[in-house]
């Protein structure tokens, strides 16, 4: 999956910490974060966008829209599910392939355990309209070799919407979109 940086956002009040910190995994190799949403929740680099410095120069210049998007959808994060799916920005476009649309999600461990791999179908609905479309996302998707406790990455998901009424999405705010997550297979270490 590529990464790419969307718009659509309001001023809010910044509870992020950005840093330098790093995390020690159990193969002691050392994830340093991008971001850190709420004193919690680590935003790494996946194995593609470490390589990529179009990526890494993307997020970077997102940081601030990321920032204030998160806290948007936080209170969308169940505590009690190991993996969470929360929208940071998403954007709809037309093109002589169709009408889509595009979302950067944030996939994180809500677990204090280490993940090594992970099944789900995740399921997109949106407040005030009768639409929603369910796909898979694992492990690979991600391309990540595990995630370690509250860590995550960003990831761009695309459906097409050509055959959708324009009413559903003409108002749509980044707090209408929910993702949900069922079929949920985790391994650990």
């Amino acid at each position: 999956m590529t990464l790419l940086f969307l718009s659509g956002c309001y001023n809010s009040t910044n509870k992020v910490i950005e840093s330098d910190n790093t995390s020690k995994s159990s193969e002691n190799k050392i994830k340093k974060a991008v971001i850190i949403f709420d004193n919690t929740y680590r935003l790494v680099y996946n194995n593609n966008q470490e390589k990529n410095e179009v990526d890494k120069t993307n997020m970077v210049e997102m940081k601030p829209l990321l920032i204030r998007n998160f806290e948007k959808v936080e209170n969308k994060i169940n505590k009690s599910m190991e993996i969470n799916v929360v929208p940071l920005t998403y954007t709809i476009t037309s093109n002589q392939n169709g009408k889509f649309i595009t979302f950067n999600i944030f996939v994180i461990n809500t677990t204090d355990k280490e993940i090594t791999n992970f099944e789900s179908i995740m399921t997109f609905s949106f407040t005030d309209n009768s639409y929603s479309f369910s796909d898979s996302l694992n492990m690979k998707d991600i391309d990540m070799d595990k995630l370690s406790r509250n860590e995550g990455v960003i990831i761009s998901y695309s459906q097409s919407i050509v055959d959708q009424s324009e009413e559903y999405f003409n108002n749509l705010k980044l707090e209408d979109i929910s993702i949900n997550l069922s079929e949920v297979k985790i391994d650990r270490n």
